[in-house]
């Protein structure tokens, strides 16, 4: 990551607020993921979860570590979930920006996709470890993780590296309104240049946009977006990018959270090339 700066953009945000110190509360897919595919034993689950989220604190306080999002695999809430599942058994191919412990890609896999047809970019390689031991398959997953920040043109090439489908969660909030274009059409870039080739993905909204402070990012700073300003972006970089695509963003409905800063609601995006 590069180096860290100051600047005036305030407040700063307190990032041991995310951390939830109840246990996590498991859904049936969650339950389901880890005692049947992973083969942990449903009596150790919460210990099991509190060791490896500790662990992955203590390398980034991330909200999503912290708040245990990453047990909730948002990917299926996706209304295209069910063809990105299809469109990978038929070989096509999904890289997930910034996979974390890679949980969305195991849910794809659990049902039915080609684990070798998923790739995962990752700034900390340490998530990816902490992904095989959560899921505790490491002699089994095929999928490949590309360690690395992405803004990297060594760690992912657009003249080399693209995909049929780009998964983004809880990724370009965290960046500069200027990293976030930069970012955005460098995604765009790693896409097949075909109809039918898509960015999507969730990210936190907030109602009014703006910047805050944040030492831990690139430039110390995130722009928060509003569900408009945020479809203004991505029409933004593709009509700069001369591509004919769709874009719509849309509020969830979940995953409310207030901080210190605001309160937070989910949208989900997606850029269709036409």
């Amino acid at each position: 990551m590069a180096a860290m700066k100051e600047n005036p953009i305030k407040p700063k945000m307190d990032m041991q607020q995310f951390y939830d110190e109840a246990d996590p509360k498991l859904s049936e897919d969650a339950r389901s993921i880890l005692t049947k595919y992973s083969g942990i034993p449903a009596a150790e689950l919460i210990p099991h979860l509190r060791t490896v989220r500790d662990k992955a604190w203590n390398l980034f306080k991330y909200p999503c570590v912290g708040q245990w999002a990453f047990i909730r695999f948002g990917i299926l809430k996706d209304p295209v979930y069910p063809s990105i599942v299809e469109r990978l058994q038929d070989g096509q191919t999904l890289l997930d920006l910034a996979c974390c412990f890679g949980q969305d890609m195991r849910k794809l896999v659990v049902d039915g996709a080609p684990s070798e047809n998923l790739t995962g970019t990752e700034l900390e390689g340490g998530f990816v470890n902490l992904g095989y031991e959560l899921f505790n398959d490491r002699d089994k997953l095929k999928s490949h993780f590309i360690i690395g920040d992405f803004f990297d043109k060594t760690t992912l090439n657009p003249e080399r590296d693209t995909f049929d489908m780009i998964h983004a969660a809880s990724f370009f909030h965290l960046f500069s309104r200027d990293e976030q274009v930069e970012a955005v059409t460098k995604a765009l870039r790693s896409l097949k240049s075909k109809p039918g080739s898509m960015l999507f993905g969730r990210q936190t909204a907030v109602a009014n946009a703006g910047a805050i402070k944040l030492s831990a990012t690139r430039s110390g700073e995130m722009y928060r977006h509003t569900p408009e300003s945020w479809k203004e972006l991505l029409e933004q970089v593709v009509k700069q990018m001369a591509l004919d695509a769709e874009c719509s963003v849309e509020p969830t409905g979940d995953q409310k959270l207030t901080t210190g800063v605001g309160i937070w609601n989910m949208v989900r995006f997606c850029v269709i090339l036409r």
